[in-house]
């Protein structure tokens, strides 16, 4: 019996603990599971990057919520700089927004997203974002965004450097363009394409060195997405685009 009970009070603490009053979601309204990784994808010279987040109170009670951002050392690159927007944007000094936002039951708040200015430095940051209960801290639900900041162009072939121009027309409806050209030495490439949460979308291998591409995107959701040049299955460079009809 005692046994039993140990048992019992385990598993209600730990249900406890890890009761979750929020969901989280994209800005198209595409789940977020918990503690799932998301790629933000943009240049090093972007102004900012912004990773936009939904969350959903799903308690039959409304909840004061705040949010803090979680940095292990080595995440971030030296020389860039993050904050955390909650209502208001805060310094990057700031790691647990200073107010909290009251979100009712069943609704849902736009009011957050994680600022990222690369400063002109490419690389990946990474940053976990804590939505919480300013009344139960454990009543949290949590976020991973990797900012991937890579450069327009690259490659040190003097006579065939790397090449990837924007995509046009964006915002898009039916269809994008987009030029390029790769080296000599690359045996495959491919432009890939991925929503907001990182998934794959479009694949379109690249049989020539250099020239245009259209590629079909009625068939997707309005919405953010990357594309990105692989070459001999290594990620080159990411840019962007709108889905708009």
């Amino acid at each position: 019996m005692k046994k039993i009970l140990l048992f019992l009070l385990c598993s209600t603490l730990f249900s406890g603990v890890y009761a979750q009053s929020f969901s989280l979601s994209d800005t198209n309204g595409v789940g977020i599971n918990p503690g799932a990784v998301i790629q933000i994808l943009g240049a090093p010279t972007d102004e900012a990057m912004v990773a936009r987040i939904d969350i959903k109170n799903n308690a039959e009670v409304a909840k004061s919520v705040k949010v803090k951002k979680l940095i292990n050392a080595g995440d971030t690159l030296a020389g860039t700089i993050n904050s955390i927007c909650w209502g208001l944007c805060f310094a990057d000094t700031v790691y647990i927004s200073p107010f909290a936002q009251t979100i009712q039951p069943g609704m849902t708040s736009d009011q957050f997203y994680g600022d990222y200015r690369p400063k002109n430095i490419p690389g990946i940051s990474k940053i976990m974002y804590v939505f919480f209960d300013v009344e139960s801290r454990n009543d949290s639900v949590a976020v991973v965004v990797e900012f991937h900041a890579s450069p327009a162009s690259v490659g040190d072939e003097p006579v065939n450097p790397v090449k990837f121009s924007d995509a046009y027309p964006n915002p898009a409806v039916n269809f994008v363009n987009v030029e390029y050209t790769i080296p000599v030495s690359v045996n495959k490439a491919a432009i890939v394409i991925t929503n907001m949460l990182g998934s794959k979308v479009k694949e379109v291998s690249l049989s020539d060195r250099s020239g245009k591409v259209q590629i079909p995107v009625s068939d997707l959701i309005n919405g953010i997405y990357f594309y990105s040049l692989m070459a001999d299955d290594r990620l080159i460079v990411t840019r962007k685009f709108v889905v708009r009809r």
